[in-house]
């Protein structure tokens, strides 16, 4: 959208053209786009409406060039928490037709369980969200840096996962230099659900990478009216 990136480049004009502030402005444009093209998709609105409204609720520019964000606490924690049940609920339906094999029977439960705690949290949440009024500063840098991290955490975490469920699998084989067989579709399956079992871990850098987002927007909730 060559609109978005002239709107974009226009605000930051004047300021300092090093790695982070492109790095920031590049952010932008792609947070900008999205969200144009999501009220166009699913709110029906046309490409002039959506960019004017996108604009309008954007956070001012200085705080973030700055390093810092307020957000209002209530938006952000309403907002992150449908995320959160979004999240959960595909992992939870993925799960379902694993549900037969014992190593993803448990991980499908402990999904439902924590659906169900954080659905009574979200409608606590909106009874009282009034009365969170408080705003919070949120220092981008170290979310950045935090963002990162998480991010190399869970690979790590995948690989050393993945390394014991081939140890518990095949080590003995391996071991003895004996070839590797999987004996029927069940225990073919069996193993995809072990291998895939740590994979619904991912849930936690994916909210990481929205809270950032949401904290980037100024934790402002839409306003779709015309």
């Amino acid at each position: 959208m060559n609109e978005v990136r002239k709107y974009v480049n226009k605000m930051f004009t004047g300021y300092p053209k090093n790695e982070e502030t492109l790095e920031l402005k590049e952010e932008v444009i792609g947070n900008l786009e999205a969200e144009i093209e999501d009220l166009v998709a699913n709110k029906g609105l046309t490409a002039k409406q959506a960019f004017r409204i996108s604009t309008e609720k954007m956070p001012k520019l200085d705080s973030v060039i700055e390093g810092l964000q307020t957000v209002q606490l209530s938006k952000v924690l309403v907002e992150l928490t449908q995320w959160s049940l979004i999240y959960l609920l595909i992992a939870w339906i993925i799960s379902i037709p694993f549900n037969v094999f014992s190593s993803l029977r448990a991980t499908s439960w402990l999904l439902l369980i924590i659906i169900l705690i954080i659905g009574v949290f979200y409608i606590v949440l909106k009874i009282i969200a009034g009365s969170l009024t408080n705003e919070r500063t949120i220092q981008l840098a170290f979310m950045n840096r935090w963002q990162k991290w998480i991010w190399i955490i869970w690979a790590l975490f995948m690989v050393a996962q993945w390394g014991m469920i081939t140890a518990i699998h095949f080590g003995s084989d391996l071991w003895f230099g004996r070839n590797i067989s999987i004996e029927g579709p069940y225990q073919f399956g069996q193993t995809i659900a072990a291998y895939l079992a740590p994979f619904f871990s991912i849930i936690v850098p994916l909210l990481i990478n929205r809270f950032k987002n949401i904290v980037i927007r100024g934790g402002n909730e839409a306003n779709y009216e015309e």
